[in-house]
C-alpha cells in the first residue's frame, strides 16, 4: 500500500500539465455543478452548463495557466525555480527574485485577470443564455462589474498569487491555483 501511495504521490511532479490541467477542468465543472445544487438550489443539474465551465477550466485555467506560469514565467524569470527553492530568509533578502514574484503577480493580476479572463467568464455566460452576441454582450457585462470584480478578485488572487509564485513548485501552480479557486468559488 506504501509503495502504491509513493508512486502515486510521484504523478503531479512526472506529469505536471496533465495533472494540473486535469485538476482545473474537474475543480472547474464540479465548482459549477456544486454552485447549480446547493447556491440556486436547481434541482437538476444543467450538464451543458457544466461541461462549458469544464471545457474552460480545462482550456483557459488548465493549459494557458500552465502555459503562463509554468512556461512563460521561467523564460521571463530565468532564476523562478532557484528562487522558490531558498529557504525564506534568504528569499527575502534576495531583491530580484522579489521583484520577479511581483511582476508575475502584477501580470496575472493587472492584465491575465482583466484582459483575458474576465471578458472570456462572460462572454461564456452570454453563450450559455443563448445570446447569439455574446462576444460583445460578455465584455459589456464586464465593463459594467468591473468596478466590484476587480478588487473583488485581487483581494484574494494578489496574496494567493505572492504564496503561489514565490513558494510554489512549478509543478504545483496550476493546481495551487485551482485549490483556491474551488475555495473562492464554493
Amino acid at each position: 500500500m506504501a509503495s502504491f501511495a509513493w508512486r502515486l504521490s510521484k504523478i503531479p511532479r512526472n506529469f505536471p500539465f496533465v495533472f494540473g490541467v486535469t485538476t482545473a477542468a474537474v475543480k472547474t465543472g464540479g465548482a459549477d455543478y456544486l454552485v447549480q445544487k446547493y447556491v440556486e438550489g436547481q434541482k437538476q443539474a444543467d450538464w451543458r452548463r457544466v461541461g462549458v465551465f469544464t471545457t474552460f477550466g480545462f482550456v483557459f485555467c488548465g493549459c494557458w495557466q500552465y502555459f503562463l506560469f509554468v512556461k512563460s514565467f521561467p523564460l521571463l524569470f530565468p532564476r523562478v525555480p532557484e528562487f522558490i527553492n531558498k529557504p525564506i530568509l534568504e528569499k527575502l533578502r534576495d531583491r530580484r527574485g522579489l521583484r520577479d514574484v511581483g511582476v508575475q503577480v502584477f501580470i496575472e493580476n493587472g492584465i491575465n485577470n482583466p484582459l483575458l479572463y474576465f471578458p472570456i467568464f462572460y462572454s461564456i455566460k452570454e453563450m450559455l443564455k443563448g445570446n447569439q452576441n455574446f462576444l460583445r454582450d460578455g465584455v459589456s457585462s464586464y465593463v459594467k462589474n468591473a468596478h466590484e470584480d476587480l478588487p473583488a478578485i485581487w483581494s484574494v488572487w494578489i496574496p494567493a498569487q505572492i504564496i503561489n509564485f514565490g513558494f510554489s513548485p512549478m509543478w504545483f501552480r496550476v493546481p495551487f491555483v485551482s485549490l483556491v479557486s474551488a475555495v473562492w468559488t464554493c
